[in-house]
């Protein structure tokens, strides 16, 4: 295996990190409380100079293979500035456009592709059931009526939600798995309040209903025989997150390291009491392991590899993990600082626990990961 970037991949890597200078930073300072207008112009600026990198047609998987690592590249970039705008463009660009690009048709990928990619969509993807449904089944569902689909539905939670202009819908036709392409405007779409949630306050949250919204049959992806592309969605999902957690690690560590050598404590500066430097040292070390195994999961899910879902997995524990015990610790360090609202330190606090339940749980991960661990080693 080789990690090594290649000269186009750090000069891409460079060039997304250009897109975050001084006035930039203090945007996203803003988008943590933004209003939905402020929220999806702020979110909309950053699609657009980031289209201009190419990084929102950037793929995950064997069929970007050659994409994967430079796209990582770029992507530790965003997460470390923006944990909020991270995912806001992953799911724009790596959920909602990653399901065109592998599984739509000419005309979708013309219609609508095309726009993502130059940053003039701003987009979203709404999986997640209202509990109390069956494993295995979804609440939302369509009939096939003519060159349309009525489409009938709830969904709890859609990331991007109130500010987008594209909504992919995951339900069943007559039991098959299928992806209906919808717009906010259309009649019997009803975009839920903005959720108001623990962490990542710069992504608009919300549920979604709808009640016999007629989808044309140019916007709906599938009736797929198998599960592929929900399957797809979950692992880039779980990929996204291991990716924001590592920047959360970096970016609370960045603060935690910044305190520790400007304040001073009995007499003298933080950084020089040994708890204090144990605390770093276990940081960084969390930090950089979580990294280096996103890194591989990311290659091994590129190069089609049987193990790579297991990984994705194990990545997704470690790095949820991780960086709630990195914010914990930098929280420690910084102590009052970090404990005030609006604190680098007290936003990761909050952010971290989201990617331990968000995309697939730790706690399913866990018994996914031992269960492709035990089929492995059959006797």
């Amino acid at each position: 295996m080789n990690f090594d970037w290649t000269a186009e991949d750090l000069d891409f890597k460079s060039r997304v990190a250009a897109l975050f200078d001084s006035e930039s930073v203090t945007a996203l300072e803003g988008l943590e409380r933004a209003e939905l207008p402020e929220l999806k112009a702020t979110t909309g600026m950053f699609l657009r100079r980031l289209s201009e990198t190419g990084y929102l047609s950037l793929g995950m998987g064997p069929e970007a293979a050659s994409e994967t690592l430079r796209l990582m590249a770029g992507q530790e970039e965003v997460a470390l500035f923006s944990g909020s705008l991270f995912l806001a463009v992953e799911t724009t660009a790596r959920l909602f456009g990653g399901l065109l690009k592998g599984f739509g048709e000419p005309e979708q990928v013309r219609d609508i592709l095309e726009p993502l990619f130059r940053g003039e969509i701003v987009a979203a993807v709404a999986m997640s059931e209202p509990a109390g449904n069956e494993p295995g089944t979804s609440r939302t569902s369509a009939r096939e009526d003519g060159d349309s689909f009525v489409v009938n539905g709830r969904k709890s939670f859609a990331s991007n939600g109130p500010i987008a202009d594209y909504i992919a819908v995951t339900g069943e036709v007559d039991g098959l798995l299928a992806v209906f392409l919808v717009e906010p405007r259309m009649e019997g779409v009803a975009v839920g309040t903005r959720l108001q949630t623990l962490g990542y306050n710069g992504v608009a949250v919300s549920s979604l209903d709808l009640t016999a919204v007629r989808v044309p049959r140019s916007r709906v992806l599938g009736p797929f025989r198998d599960a592929k592309p929900l399957e797809w969605l979950r692992q880039i999902d779980n990929l996204v997150l291991s990716v924001a957690s590592v920047g959360l690690m970096h970016r609370t560590l960045a603060e935690a390291r910044r305190h520790a050598s400007g304040h001073v404590r009995d007499g003298k500066a933080v950084g020089k009491h040994q708890e204090v430097r144990f605390k770093l040292a276990e940081m960084l070390t969390l930090a950089q392991t979580a990294q280096l195994l996103a890194y591989r999961t990311a290659w091994l899910h590129a190069t089609a590899a049987d193990e790579a879902p297991t990984l994705i997995h194990c990545a997704k524990v470690f790095s949820a993990e991780a960086s709630e015990r990195v914010a914990s610790l930098a929280m420690q360090i910084a102590a009052g600082d970090a404990y005030v609202s609006g604190n680098v330190v007290e936003r990761g606090y909050r952010d971290a626990k989201y990617a331990a339940i968000a995309g697939t749980t730790s706690e399913l991960a866990r018994m996914s990961i031992a269960q492709d661990l035990l089929n492995l080693h059959r006797v």
